[in-house]
């Protein structure tokens, strides 16, 4: 398994492990696959290539010894809080749980935010996600006591997980 940001011109293979985490795990993320799947061209682009929403990304993908996408995670840090990268769109696909999948991407994610000198990194887990709740434990992260919604109108809300870089 290895684990290599993203570019432009991986738009689609990104898209393609995107919609199907959010198809596998609709409740894990802040958005959904019927707002996502039709994001377009452009958009993918600009995600891949880590252009992103105020600031600054990197996406990354986990391959298997096949090359096949079997991960993602999403860094980012924005313009109104530097210095605090924030993990996003963490997902590996269930074949692959428990492989060491989920380590790398966070590890990479994690050396992505150091070389830009953030000195925390931040995510958001679904209340009702023990196992991701108990792996971002195990990878260093503290639940910070923030809450906030998962999405309009839902009856979930996100911990807010911090860990010190």
């Amino acid at each position: 398994m290895r684990v290599e940001r993203f570019v432009e011109d991986d738009w689609a293979v990104f898209r393609e492990i995107r919609l199907r985490s959010l198809l596998d795990s609709p409740d894990a993320f802040g958005s959904t696959y019927g707002e996502e799947s039709s994001h377009s061209e452009p958009a993918w682009r600009d995600w891949a290539a880590g252009r992103w929403r105020g600031g600054t990304a990197a996406a990354f993908a986990a391959r298997d010894r096949e090359g096949a996408v079997v991960g993602t995670a999403t860094g980012a840090e924005f313009d109104v809080e530097p210095g605090v990268g924030h993990l996003y769109a963490m997902w590996v696909a269930p074949e692959s749980r428990g492989a060491g999948v989920g380590r790398a991407l966070v590890d990479a994610v994690a050396a992505w935010a150091r070389e830009r000198a953030c000195d925390r990194l931040v995510l958001s887990v679904t209340e009702t996600n023990e196992g991701a709740r108990r792996f971002y434990e195990a990878c260093g992260f503290a639940d910070t006591g923030e809450r906030q919604p998962l999405r309009e109108k839902s009856a979930l809300d996100m911990l807010i997980f911090a860990k010190p870089l």
